[in-house]
């Protein structure tokens, strides 16, 4: 199961990431598409995953540690940048920064101003 906190910040926050970063999630997409489709489909997703060596080495421990990593980075680096929506009532995050209703205890903020 994907850690909602790199799932949160990589997709919200993804601007933040160095362009060896967005390459290398870029070809986690790619590599992760390309298992689906017709053979033309998953060749050409196929070509799409980046040949850098810096890119392949972010990628080379999986998904997960690269997000990980990139989170981490983020956070002591960029973490005023950064809004984490806990909920006001148990703290848990939001699923986007947006949201106004939390997934673990159902609490809705929509009313707080």
């Amino acid at each position: 199961m994907p850690n909602p906190l790199n799932r949160y910040v990589l997709v919200y926050f993804s601007h933040l990431m160095t362009n060896i970063e967005t390459a290398a999630n870029r070809s986690f997409f790619f590599q992760d598409k390309s298992q689906y489709g017709s053979d033309a489909l998953r060749s050409r997703l196929r070509r799409e995953i980046s040949i850098d060596p810096e890119v392949r080495e972010l990628m080379k421990d999986g998904y997960e540690a690269f997000a990980s990593r990139v989170v981490e980075r983020l956070m002591q680096e960029r973490r005023q940048d950064i809004f984490l929506n806990n909920c006001p009532k148990c703290g848990a995050l939001a699923h986007t920064p947006t949201a106004k209703q939390c997934p673990a205890c159902f609490h809705s903020w929509h009313d707080v101003e």
